[in-house]
């Protein structure tokens, strides 16, 4: 509401909670006012509206709480591997990965683990264990390349909870720090239209000039995440 009338795009559980606070103390203050008859059966309302806030807060505190200021969380590298991890095509042998030439890619060239080409080589054996350190080290570079370059203060402040950050890191690491962050997806972010932003990382289903089944499932599913918050 506020952001329809104002056009600034605020943090709901901030306000929600302080519209709480004030509720309480208003109806605080009018107990206080009443003559001292009934004191105990005030002091019984009056503990039972805090019972009341208590929990009405705790769940988005608790939510809060998941992410700080900068969009940042400790469970932001598990979320993003999972997600990653699995779009890039997630080894769930156990054994060893083995380099191959992708010759999909303009222009074709080695490629193991999760989409690493930077050190990768022909015959190249890595371990699940050196292919994960791999892709979380990559995944906080294209991260931090959005975060650093293309994501506002306000954005990274109040419009990057873990999951939406883990959608856009991951169309980064797919479509590249640049494209995506000039893509609509992250201007209609910067600009608070949070459902905008999210369908517009759909339109990045194609390769070669032409719908890719992957792509699509990959895009509907960071669309998914973003959605969620």
């Amino acid at each position: 509401m506020i952001f329809i009338i104002t056009g600034i795009d605020t943090n709901p559980r901030v306000w929600t909670f302080w519209i709480n606070i004030g509720l309480v103390l208003t109806f605080v203050g009018r107990f206080i006012k009443q003559p001292k008859e009934n004191h105990k059966r005030r002091k019984f309302i009056v503990y039972g509206l805090i019972f009341v806030l208590i929990a009405i807060a705790a769940p988005a505190l608790a939510k809060n709480s998941q992410y700080n200021h900068d969009g940042s969380s400790d469970s932001f590298d598990d979320i993003a591997f999972d997600f990653i991890s699995v779009s890039e095509g997630k080894n769930k042998s156990g054994k060893f990965h083995v380099s191959y030439f992708d010759t999909i890619a303009k222009p074709p060239l080695w490629t193991v683990c999760y989409g690493h080409t930077r050190t990768a080589k022909a015959r190249q054996y890595k371990t699940e264990a050196q292919c994960r350190d791999l892709l979380i080290e990559e995944i906080a570079e294209y991260r931090s390349g959005l975060h650093t370059h293309y994501f506002t203060a306000q954005t990274k402040r109040d419009r990057l909870p873990v999951f939406r950050d883990v959608a856009f890191t991951s169309l980064a690491y797919n479509v590249g720090i640049r494209a995506a962050g000039r893509s609509t997806a992250t201007r209609r972010l910067n600009a608070g239209n949070i459902t905008g932003a999210c369908n517009a990382i759909t339109w990045w289903n194609k390769a070669g000039g032409r719908v890719v089944r992957g792509l699509v499932r990959r895009r509907s599913k960071e669309r998914q995440y973003c959605l969620r918050g």
